[in-house]
């Protein structure tokens, strides 16, 4: 989801925007399509605008009993700016947010640590230290401002929990998998581009599966099953049944050795972290200098894993 914070008449050019403001709209952004470079000859035609992206990976290992043995976070704050002329740019994050430790009064609040962080060599390091607000000119085209690891101790729920059943019928020639993948994120909020893959020991002969509005594919050669949903809203809970053929003679233990299954995701609106823009400020001398801002959350699953 991408807001954009629209500029009224009689607001200062310099004036401070509160993304939880009511000028909050979502939208489409255009900014994966837009070309970087603008010609300066031609910058009064391009539209004034930047975009902003808090983008976290997530590295997770959920273990057969459902205990989580891993969870990292590896987060970047990146923009894409077509601002006009040079501008200063405030980027205000969360005021309970500190680099490897923080005083006890925060402790008991639930502050954001983070074990490790890097800066663009354009931002203001002291400033940050002081109000945890980004302080910069943006370079024209993309930039990573910042970034940032989390491990372990995150602020809130990883987005999917799964427990997994295998069994198996000689009879029927037949492995099934029985899979419950519930969404924590809160129900106002959507996951997008489920996939889970599963690696099976054996040449595949046959997949089916029960679960509506899903896609399953196999490539035999890889001996890889992958089955995909385009969504899942928060508290939304999917019971995903397969039922395997495998190719040839029938297996001594067929259910041996399946998996560990990956799961992928882009989840919109929503970070484990709790990072966000709070606030935002650009400041030009020009008068009626009036850019469009756009900024989004997005958490991506990338090393997600289930161990069967």
């Amino acid at each position: 989801v991408v807001h954009n914070i629209k500029e009224e008449v009689g607001f200062s050019a310099d004036a401070i925007f509160d993304l939880g403001l009511n000028f909050l709209n979502q939208i489409s952004s255009n900014a994966a399509t837009k070309p970087i470079t603008v010609a300066a000859q031609k910058q009064s035609e391009q539209r004034n605008e930047i975009f902003i992206d808090v983008i976290e990976k997530l590295n997770v290992t959920v273990e057969r009993d459902g205990e989580v043995s891993r969870a990292e976070i590896h987060g970047s704050v990146r923009l894409k700016s077509f601002l006009h002329g040079t501008p200063d740019l405030q980027i205000m994050l969360n005021r309970d947010l500190f680099v490897g430790s923080c005083p006890k009064e925060y402790q008991r609040k639930g502050a954001i640590v983070l074990d490790e962080c890097c800066f663009h060599k354009c931002v203001n390091r002291e400033l940050f230290s002081s109000d945890r607000t980004l302080h910069f000119k943006p370079p024209l085209g993309e930039s990573v401002i910042f970034t940032y690891i989390l491990r372990e101790k995150l602020k809130n729920p990883l987005p999917f929990r799964m427990s997994i059943t295998k069994t198996s019928d000689e009879g029927l020639k037949e492995v099934q998998l029985i899979m419950k993948l519930k969404c924590n994120i809160p129900p106002a909020k959507r996951c997008q581009s489920i996939s889970l893959v599963i690696p099976f020991p054996y040449d595949l002969d046959t997949v089916k599966s029960s679960d509506r509005g899903s896609v399953v594919t196999t490539t035999a050669s890889k001996r890889i099953i992958q089955w995909q949903a385009p969504f899942m809203d928060g508290g939304q809970e999917r019971q995903i049944k397969l039922k395997i053929r495998p190719l040839g003679d029938w297996p001594e233990n067929p259910t041996s050795n399946i998996g560990p299954v990956s799961l992928l995701f882009e989840c919109q609106s929503y970070t484990c972290s709790d990072i966000h823009i709070k606030k935002l400020k650009v400041t030009e001398q020009r008068q009626n200098y009036l850019p469009y801002k756009w900024a989004r959350s997005v958490s991506h699953g990338t090393n997600y894993i289930f161990r069967v």
